[in-house]
């Protein structure tokens, strides 16, 4: 009898942790996208220039390296974002994410079309890498680093 109530108990143990392994993928996965909505919802707002999200979306204390190599601030990323081309578009192609506990590390490529100041029409690809972290109950980006990309 002893026997047989250990092997039940440690068939309960398998099956109580074969569910909590599904349960935390659930849960990995809608983290996941969560993290990947609060991204994908930074770049329309740059896009679109849409100061009141990207203050929501940008942590006070982010910093970032821009696709020129220069540091940059929340402030400055504001600045910038407000003087900013006029974008005809901005999409986020690829994203891939990894989350541990309420720090997330996004990246993937950014393609979009622009117009420069003269009025002609560019294009530019943008491979990212991101750190979010969730605060207050949302994701916000904390620090980013881009880069011009162009395919060998």
């Amino acid at each position: 009898m002893t026997t047989r109530v250990l092997k039940l108990s440690g068939l309960f143990v398998i099956i109580a942790l074969t569910y909590s392994f599904a349960a935390s993928a659930q849960s990995r996965s809608k983290e996941e996208s969560a993290v990947q909505d609060a991204y994908k919802a930074y770049v329309q707002a740059w896009k679109t220039k849409d100061l009141a999200a990207l203050e929501k979306l940008i942590s006070p204390d982010y910093m970032a390296v821009n696709f020129e190599g220069k540091l940059s601030t929340r402030e400055i990323e504001l600045a910038t974002a407000k003087s900013d081309s006029d974008w005809v578009a901005m999409d986020v192609d690829e994203i891939h994410t990894r989350i541990w506990g309420d720090t997330a590390v996004a990246s993937g490529f950014i393609s979009a079309q622009g117009k420069k100041p003269d009025g002609s029409s560019f294009n530019a690809r943008v491979r990212f890498l991101a750190m979010l972290v969730k605060q207050d109950g949302r994701w916000q980006l904390v620090a980013t680093q881009s880069s011009s990309f162009k395919k060998p």
